[in-house]
């Protein structure tokens, strides 16, 4: 009689290789998860950088004040997290009237994340200098489940901003 030879693999090899890349996939998932939020974080903070930087030469060319805000029913909020108008603020309200006019739009801030500032408001004047005392530091927080340090954009009164790693987030 002749042996029949089986071609496989034995339940012990496979229960090791799915052991392996089990554990792969979560050292994986776990990194991912960092990089993304670190990402979204420096994304996020580049383009408000950008909207700033936009605000101020916008103010000093146009000789004209212009706010960024959340804007709800056309009132500046504290709600950082939500969609950011940048507009040239004819009156120097904070409130987008009639003849305002919208220069840009920065969407929301994911919804794990965090984004504040003290003011409601930041205008910038046409001298390029921030209106009353609105200087103060946009804080961009990613969940607190991440390894991911928070970073600050700081604003000055005479209009300049800087970064800087924070540790408000904890």
């Amino acid at each position: 009689m002749m042996k029949t030879k089986y071609i496989g693999f034995t339940l012990l090899e496979l229960l090791i290789v799915i052991l392996i890349v089990a554990i792969l996939s979560l050292i994986a998932t776990t990194s991912f998860t960092d990089d993304s939020a670190e990402a979204r974080r420096d994304n996020r903070l580049s383009l408000l950088r950008a909207q700033l930087f936009f605000a101020r030469i916008y103010a000093i060319d146009n000789n004209t004040n212009v706010t960024l805000c959340p804007l709800v029913k056309a009132s500046c909020t504290k709600v950082w997290q939500q969609d950011l108008t940048l507009f040239n603020d004819l009156n120097g309200n904070s409130k987008f009237d009639d003849n305002d006019l919208i220069l840009r739009k920065l969407p929301a801030t994911h919804g794990q994340d965090a984004l504040s500032y003290p003011k409601k408001s930041i205008t910038y004047r046409p001298n390029g200098s921030i209106s009353g005392f609105q200087s103060g530091s946009f804080v961009y927080c990613p969940p607190s489940s991440s390894d991911v340090a928070g970073k600050r954009i700081t604003v000055s009164q005479a209009g300049r901003i800087r970064f800087r790693t924070t540790d408000k987030c904890e």
